[in-house]
């Protein structure tokens, strides 16, 4: 796991295509038999649907299983399973963790951290609610690691996830940072605007301060700040 995490232009693909090749082998399926049979199923392929079907508690009993194996059995490939149905809590944490770079940068760091977490899970400590544990201890990992200077649109990491979807924000924060990441999917403000609303409307920051690391003038920021809250405004009020 270790090697595709380095040095690879998008994670997420290259993720997707070993699956491809995971997903429908019976016989390395049979390497996790006992958690096939716990969910009924003879594929990797089937036990994702199943997952995905499920209920919360159908669901989290799966989990449990895979990240039991990679705990007490050192299994890299239930680890590497419990990644692929965690993939759309990642592929959440990459979009929202803006601070961190670029897509590829930012698809690299949140899967490294998902995964380093499902390897590490306090199993004794969290003998349930795999997902929502690992998105979340993950989604701390990624916020050490962002420059002090640097502040992500919802303050609270808690928002980040619920039981169910494993990923998406809640509260006025999560709203608001629900829109600012869609407003910039849809050209309507670019990622540096959409930073400086998160940074001092969500997180606080004032703009004296921002100005100073930014060695820009606070006028500067305000005015900047001001136009593309307008151009928001015009974009909620279309919607």
């Amino acid at each position: 796991m270790a090697c595709i995490v380095a040095g690879m232009s998008n994670v997420f693909d290259l993720l997707e295509l070993e699956w491809a090749r995971l997903r429908d082998d019976r016989t390395v399926a049979r390497r996790l038999r006992s958690v096939c049979e716990l969910a009924g199923v003879r594929t990797l392929a089937e036990l994702e649907a199943h997952v995905r079907a499920a209920d919360p508690a159908g669901a989290d009993a799966v989990l449990l299983a895979l990240v039991t194996r990679t705990v007490d059995h050192d299994d890299e490939l239930a680890a590497r399973v419990l990644l692929q149905l965690l993939l759309p809590g990642t592929r959440n944490l990459a979009r929202r963790w803006w601070a961190l770079g670029d897509h590829d940068e930012r698809s690299a760091a949140a899967v490294a951290a998902v995964y380093g977490r499902i390897r590490r899970y306090p199993l004794a400590r969290r003998p349930g609610r795999v997902a929502a544990n690992v998105l979340l201890d993950a989604a701390r990992d990624l916020r050490r690691s962002v420059p002090r200077t640097t502040i992500h649109p919802t303050d609270d990491p808690g928002a980040l996830v619920d039981d169910r979807d494993h990923g998406r924000h809640t509260g006025p924060a999560g709203e608001l940072a629900e829109v600012l990441t869609d407003a910039v999917d849809a050209g309507v403000l670019d990622l540096r605007d959409a930073r400086l609303i998160a940074q001092t409307r969500i997180a606080g920051a004032r703009v004296a301060d921002l100005a100073t690391h930014t060695r820009l003038g606070s006028r500067t920021l305000w005015d900047r700040r001001q136009r593309a809250e307008r151009r928001l405004a015009a974009w909620g009020a279309c919607a």
